[in-house]
């Protein structure tokens, strides 16, 4: 029997900020609690486990887990977690800092081995972060940070270069096409505060730029209605574009369904196409992309954010800290070769390709690297690369919008 919970759809944007998150909060904190609860809570076998040196007790505290996008991540943390022998504790914030911190103060007191998780603000967090280091237990981080020297690795992307790799596989579609790239593009992004969405945004239009378009932006907020709004006036205050790029899902989907209101929205390939390419993809996206109204979306590779600070944390505990990748390092993920430093240089971390229940293998594809160990609030930072989901791959590829199919309806 699956939980109640998981039967209502939900994307990363609408449960972070609607009311949806209030229904469904305590089961999704039950589900995550351990590898044990969270088994015997989904009814789901675990894959098959390997022999560990220990079986480690990790503290996990995401920002929150109440909606699919952290679901997954912690789903695909806790099936690797299961597959080296140790088991994880995952404490629900809901967003809120003191609630962290009193989760994390629990954690210390069960005796954790070590502590991952997104802090909920950077400066909030710090001194619950240095008091848990300065007990022995190491902090590492995923899908965020906390401005303090502490912690001793974070795992995220660079919101900037995700922008940069948009623009760059779209130009690579486009040549490959034998097209150019010329004309108007319209940049739908959040309100100039909001950091995230605006070195996204910055980040493609200094790429796309390069090409001699002409960049207009506008304000379409956090939600597909807004998304839908600001697409629409644009359109009609400025004519149609020769593509609309978004920062992040709600305003792809609002992109769409503005151009379907217009009558505008005519299926790749077809003559009168307006690309639309976005940030973030969902399960609602995915089937966009089949019906050729999304031709490119970036992804993060959160399936891979808590596996890989699971990985980390067991260096240091079994290496010690300075055995993990150095600032400027370049870092590699092949599983054919010994983890660790290389011959060249490069640093090889990876996460083993496990085969999980209804035969999903979410880390099959090291997509998250190539990449480089940067240096964040003082301490070291792998720099996660994003996906490129397209026509080609959008069926096939395991990111977080695929898995969620099998996982948790199939």
């Amino acid at each position: 029997m699956r939980n109640n919970f998981l039967n209502k759809r939900i994307t990363r944007r609408d449960a972070i900020s609607t009311g949806a998150k209030i229904g469904i909060g305590v089961a999704a904190g039950i589900v995550a609690g351990s590898v044990g609860t969270y088994f015997a809570s989904s009814m789901i076998s675990p894959p098959t486990p390997t022999v560990a040196k220990k079986g480690y007790l990790w503290g996990d505290s995401p920002y929150v887990m109440t909606d699919e996008w952290y679901i997954a991540l912690n789903r695909a943390l806790v099936y690797y977690a299961q597959y080296v022998g140790d088991t994880v504790l995952t404490l629900d914030p809901r967003g809120s800092q003191e609630s962290q911190n009193k989760d994390i103060r629990y954690m210390l007191a069960q005796g954790v081995d070590g502590i991952m998780g997104c802090p909920c603000t950077e400066d909030g967090a710090v001194a619950v972060i240095e008091e848990a280091v300065n007990k022995g237990v190491p902090v590492v981080t995923y899908d965020g940070s906390a401005n303090t020297k502490k912690i001793s690795i974070s795992i995220l992307v660079d919101n900037f270069k995700i922008g940069q790799q948009l623009a760059e596989e779209y130009v690579k579609i486009v040549e490959k096409q034998g097209r150019k790239i010329e004309g108007t593009v319209f940049v739908m992004r959040d309100v100039a505060e909001n950091p995230v969405q605006m070195a996204r945004a910055r980040g493609f239009i200094e790429i796309i730029k390069k090409y001699g378009v002409n960049v207009l932006e506008f304000t379409g907020y956090h939600s597909v209605e807004t998304g839908k709004k600001a697409t629409t006036e644009a359109i009609l205050a400025h004519g149609v574009p020769d593509l609309i790029m978004s920062t992040d899902l709600n305003k792809t989907l609002g992109a769409v369904e503005a151009l379907k209101s217009l009558e505008k929205a005519v299926p790749r390939g077809k003559e009168g196409h307006i690309p639309v390419i976005g940030i973030d993809s969902s399960p609602s996206i995915m089937p966009l992309i089949g019906d050729g109204l999304v031709d490119l979306v970036m992804d993060q590779p959160n399936l891979f954010y808590g596996a890989l600070a699971l990985k980390c944390l067991r260096i240091i505990k079994e290496q010690g800290e300075r055995a993990l990748p150095e600032i400027g390092q370049r870092i590699i993920s092949d599983p054919t070769k010994k983890l660790g430093p290389q011959s060249d240089g490069s640093y090889n971390l990876f996460v083993e390709d496990i085969e999980t229940p209804k035969g999903v293998r979410p880390f099959k594809d090291q997509y998250w690297a190539p990449t480089v160990c940067a240096e964040l609030h003082g301490h070291r930072w792998i720099v996660c690369r994003a996906v490129a989901v397209t026509p080609e791959n959008y069926k096939t590829i395991p990111v977080w919008s695929n898995v969620v199919e099998p996982w948790f309806y199939g």
